[in-house]
């Protein structure tokens, strides 16, 4: 037998308990995601920012993932856009994402224009795309693996000693 072959494979033994420490550090870069996409989120009443949140879990294959979110019910039409406007003006939304946008214009009640003499009714044709979300991730992804494979280098070592 080697000399330290034992300590070396128990070393080893012990290096497949990381996966809390692993989700620890994968939860960090998914909230320093989150917490971008909060400050590039255009803000009118603070909802949609304050809705943006993160979740780390364990998959089904075992793999560690982290995923940032929202359950606000207009996040979409603010990261794609809207109608003929979204349609001409979506820079910087995910390729990955085949958005179809309606080409005419609609009709629709704006609150704060109802009065006395105004039912507030006006044609609308949507809004341009304000990404928050894929940006937040994409402009940031060395910036992540660098952090994560640190991270994991750091475990690596405090747990070989």
């Amino acid at each position: 037998m080697i000399e330290g072959m034992e300590d070396y494979l128990a070393k080893l033994g012990d290096l497949a308990d990381i996966e809390d420490e692993v989700m620890q550090a994968v939860d960090a870069c998914g909230e320093f995601v989150r917490d971008d996409a909060r400050l590039r989120v255009p803000v009118d009443t603070g909802d949609l920012r304050k809705s943006i949140d993160h979740t780390t879990e364990k998959a089904a294959d075992a793999e560690i993932v982290s995923t940032v979110h929202t359950n606000s019910d207009h996040a979409v039409y603010v990261e794609f856009g809207t109608g003929p406007v979204g349609a001409a003006n979506h820079a910087g939304v995910s390729p990955e994402v085949d958005v179809t946008y309606t080409t005419e214009k609609w009709r629709g009640r704006i609150p704060g224009l109802v009065s006395e003499t105004d039912a507030g009714i006006r044609y609308i044709a949507g809004q341009p795309a304000q990404p928050y979300l894929y940006p937040a991730l994409k402009d940031n992804e060395d910036q992540i693996k660098a952090k994560l494979s640190k991270e994991i280098e750091k475990i690596l070592e405090r747990r070989s000693g």
